[in-house]
């Protein structure tokens, strides 16, 4: 049984790049994202802001470009505490996060995991709060109570990492959808938001696939749509409406090696909402889509 621990969403991500500073253009000025300072403990890398939260990406230097680490946060500080013991007592992998690390994610609290694809995993709370966000291009984000958006991971086994995300996360699965023998991607949420965490298994291998951010209009995702075009970025997915959660949007190549999804209109799930196997393809759109989420990283 999962710790009753209520999650606030995917609070934040943090990736790796061989030069963060190709991340300084593409989040500010294509996906509408707004520079933060830098924690004193992390030099070198660059911070970004979607919401009034002190930051929501973050891009560290490193010789691999991928992920680095989920945050997702707990409401609860007193249920986080409470559930990092119960972990302990199922023989899970958790630590609490030094005062270090607590700093250098601006928390008052945190956990740390590993899942079973080794994606590293944060839960936190008492995250900071920064100035009013304000985007040099006008864009506005779903962010609140559902969190930042979504990612897509890719894992090596499906069942270990749905136990995981279900049975110790609490995570609940709303769709699903099989590809072949082994492979299929499976779409889970802890909020009303339709999936904050999509396990994806093509082949033995794991990393973040796609990162997703959800506009609060339609423009802003024409806009943003506008200026990859104008900047030539590499659009992997053309514009289309996903059948699963509704989401209208489109997918270009970042600076790590996995695409950015700027997308609108994400549909809510309720406790009514029942876990349904998908089949077909989107409601329209979305050309290129299939052999973005084929291409292997590296």
């Amino acid at each position: 049984m999962a710790a009753e621990l209520a999650l606030g969403g995917l609070g934040y991500v943090g990736v790796a790049a061989p030069d963060p500073e190709a991340w300084r253009e593409f989040a500010r000025d294509v996906c509408g994202l707004a520079l933060a300072p830098t924690p004193a403990a992390c030099e070198g890398a660059l911070f970004f802001r979607m919401d009034d939260q002190a930051w929501r990406l973050a891009v560290h230097p490193g010789e691999a470009a991928g992920l680095r680490y989920l945050g997702f946060e707990a409401l609860d500080p007193a249920a986080l505490a409470g559930a990092m013991s119960e972990w302990a007592k199922r023989g899970v992998a958790v630590r609490e996060g030094t005062r270090e690390e607590c700093a250098a994610r601006c928390v008052e609290m945190l956990a740390v995991l590993r899942d079973p694809a080794g994606h590293r995993i944060e839960i936190f709370s008492g995250p900071a709060r920064g100035e009013t966000f304000r985007s040099e291009h006008g864009s506005r984000f779903v962010t609140g109570e559902l969190g930042m958006g979504h990612v897509v991971l890719y894992v090596p086994d499906l069942e270990p990492a749905l136990d995981f995300y279900r049975d110790v996360l609490g995570f609940r699965r709303s769709d699903y959808l099989n590809f072949g023998p082994d492979t299929g991607i499976h779409f889970l949420r802890c909020t009303p938001r339709h999936h904050t965490v999509a396990l994806l298994r093509l082949g033995d291998f794991s990393g973040l696939q796609h990162l997703m951010f959800e506009t609060k209009s339609l423009d802003d995702v024409g806009r943003a749509l506008d200026r990859a075009q104008a900047d030539q970025r590499t659009i992997t997915s053309s514009l289309g409406r996903h059948r699963n959660d509704g989401v209208v949007s489109f997918y270009m190549e970042g600076p790590s090696g996995f695409d950015v999804e700027i997308g609108w209109d994400g549909c809510l799930v309720g406790e009514d909402w029942v876990d349904r196997e998908l089949t077909g393809g989107d409601v329209w759109g979305h050309q290129g889509l299939g052999a973005a989420i084929q291409r292997e990283e590296d």
